[in-house]
């Protein structure tokens, strides 16, 4: 503690395997600010989320100004410079890395993900404190218990990022379309009878679904006839021209074309190995 702030504070060193292979702790923690204070942090090789618990503050990330109140959460790339100034708010935090969380970081803002947000929902709050009482703890496998926890943490980051317009349309139910491709994946669907027969604009429905499931329709569809015909190759003396027939694919030299991209290997590969 000291006369600006007082803290709770984890400073995280993590084993070399966490490191190379999960996404790991860096620091957590709390923090009650006593007077108005400001942090300045440039060039660091972290990603930094927080939650406002009480009280106010600000953020100046990438030349933007964010006035901070209390549910906000801040969701940012530490390589970028930033500074936070409190004014009486207190905290929760936490910062964390990993090779492959550029990644994440890239797919949450190509969905919309905003660095500011505001969440009425206390699951970041708990999952801080989950992180904190595990960094503390004696735990042999703490690092797996820390990334488990952290990556549940990216799950409802992710969750949180819908596009505007999406949630201002809430009437175009996307499961539904889902749903009915899961059901008639099989047969020929084109984007006109999808519009169609939910009333949406194709161009619209292209973007949302995309964005909420993180695939095109089309390609959703052929997912879906790989699945099938991995099930058919397995468990039926079928040829690879009937199989190709049955998951709606006309022609058997397109079918093991398109099995090979998704697969690594042809259909004929695929029936032998299993």
């Amino acid at each position: 503690m000291n006369n600006i702030v007082e803290t709770r504070r984890i400073q995280y060193t993590a084993s070399k395997f966490a490191k190379e292979s999960l996404i790991y702790l860096q620091e957590t923690g709390f923090l009650k600010a006593i007077k108005k204070h400001t942090s300045y942090r440039s060039h660091m090789d972290s990603f930094l989320f927080f939650v406002v618990i009480e009280g106010n503050g600000e953020l100046i990330y990438k030349n933007e100004v964010y006035e901070l109140k209390k549910n906000d959460c801040v969701f940012i790339d530490c390589r970028n410079g930033y500074s936070h100034t409190s004014d009486n708010w207190r905290i929760a935090w936490v910062h964390f890395n990993g090779f492959n969380v550029n990644n994440i970081y890239d797919k949450y803002l190509d969905r919309d993900g905003k660095c500011v947000f505001n969440s009425l929902n206390n699951k970041y709050i708990s999952s801080i404190n989950t992180i904190f009482n595990i960094a503390e703890s004696n735990s042999y496998i703490k690092d797996m218990d820390i990334y488990n926890e952290l990556v549940s943490l990216l799950n409802n980051l992710m969750a949180e990022t819908v596009y505007e317009d999406l949630n201002r349309n809430r009437k175009y139910d996307l499961d539904n379309i889902r749903q009915y491709l899961d059901d008639n994946y099989l047969n020929n669907i084109s984007l006109e009878e999808l519009s169609d027969t939910f009333y949406i604009n194709k161009y619209y429905l292209t973007r949302a679904f995309k964005d909420k499931y993180g695939t095109t329709i089309n390609n959703y569809i052929l997912e879906k006839r790989i699945t099938k015909s991995k099930e058919l190759l397995r468990f039926t003396d079928s040829s690879i021209e009937d199989v190709a027939l049955s998951c709606g694919i006309k022609d058997p030299n397109y079918f093991s074309r398109v099995f090979k991209k998704v697969e690594g290997i042809t259909p004929k590969e695929y029936k032998k190995m299993w």
